[in-house]
């Protein structure tokens, strides 16, 4: 669930070279936290993914949403007598036009055996943006309202767990709790396993990533855009800064007028780097497959300045991802093939 930002800077951080660790550089030693994330279907078919947390010591299933930043939680869950607010109203925005405002509070927030006094969001109201004000919030009563619901009634979770690197308002909640770096592995479609969240891996349970390009490398960017270029069978490539993101199920191009070859059935490959080399790393995937997450839409986005891709789960169902807080970095490491799912190609992988 990306909440969109416009600028730009490439930078110089060479991707495609695997490394055996990345060192925590200020992180201090402390035992790995692993922590199931589970996929939750809404009842049109959107693929959605939970852990659960405590938040003041009440347990809550939040939507894992590496598009955003910041614990987010909807009234009713905590009393807000019990809370103290340590910080001004805040109005939050993600990209399918939801808006979220209520002041900053603070209590103990538990994931795993990881917990801290942390700060969060306290939510209030629950809106649209002047950009789409007809977003899925308007179409629910707000007693029945779920953060990621699509808005269906009922549907979607109580909190959201934000859990980007980009600067926000709100700080990170892994960071606030002590996680210096963390492990996604989303379950994927058809198999029976749950995924893992790992907090403060090891040096072990970091070997074998390799760091992706990032469009900007400073601590205070927008949102986390690796470069990547996307292309179907033979066609012209289109490179763009590139979003991967939990809280996103399908393709889009953004303010790039897409030809006609991105049709269901096509082979396509999104490759990591901004580069067209069929040696780079990559994901080789089956336009318009549920079982891949790979539905294709170019769109029009007047918030965005210029072209980009949001690649939505792809990256995931290919590799786990390795975010490094202390070093404001993104690495993946390739998972192996599953039934008709999408394929991580390049680098050391057989494609």
């Amino acid at each position: 669930m990306i909440r969109d930002k416009t600028s730009f800077v490439i930078i110089c951080l060479a991707a495609g070279t695997q490394v055996a660790a990345l060192p925590g550089g200020a992180q201090t030693q402390s035992a790995s936290v692993q922590v199931p994330i589970r996929e939750v279907d809404l009842s049109d078919g959107t693929r959605r993914y939970a852990i659960t947390i405590k938040v003041d010591g009440h347990p809550i299933d939040a939507g894992l949403d590496t598009g955003s930043v910041g614990l987010r939680v909807l009234p009713g869950v905590i009393d807000s007598a019990t809370t103290k607010e340590v910080g001004p109203v805040q109005r939050y925005g993600y990209g399918v036009g939801t808006t979220l405002e209520g002041p900053v509070v603070r209590t103990e927030v538990s994931v795993g055996d990881l917990h801290k006094s942390a700060r969060w969001q306290d939510i209030r109201a629950i809106g649209c943006s002047a950009a789409r004000p007809d977003c899925p919030a308007l179409h629910v009563d707000r007693r029945q309202f779920g953060i990621q619901g699509n808005g269906l009634a009922g549907e979607g979770f109580r909190a959201i767990l934000g859990v980007g690197l980009a600067s926000a308002d709100l700080p990170n909640p892994f960071q606030e709790i002590g996680a210096h770096r963390w492990i996604v592995e989303l379950p994927r479609p058809g198999e029976t396993h749950i995924g893992k969240l790992i907090l403060n891996p090891s040096e072990q349970q970091i070997i074998g990533f390799t760091p992706l390009l990032l469009a900007d490398a400073h601590r205070t960017r927008s949102n986390d855009a690796v470069r990547a270029c996307l292309q179907h069978n033979n066609g012209k490539p289109v490179c763009a800064p590139t979003l991967i993101d939990s809280g996103a199920p399908g393709i889009e191009l953004v303010n790039h007028r897409a030809d006609n070859g991105w049709t269901e059935g096509t082979t396509a490959r999104l490759t990591f780097g901004g580069s067209t080399d069929t040696e780079a790393m990559g994901v080789r995937f089956t336009v318009g497959r549920r079982m891949q997450a790979s539905r294709f839409n170019a769109v029009a986005d007047p918030r965005v300045e210029g072209m980009r891709i949001r690649s939505g789960l792809l990256a995931y169902f290919a590799y786990d991802v390795l975010y490094d807080a202390d070093r404001g970095t993104i690495a993946i490491r390739a998972r192996p093939a599953y039934q008709d799912g999408v394929i991580a190609v390049g680098g050391s992988h057989a494609d």
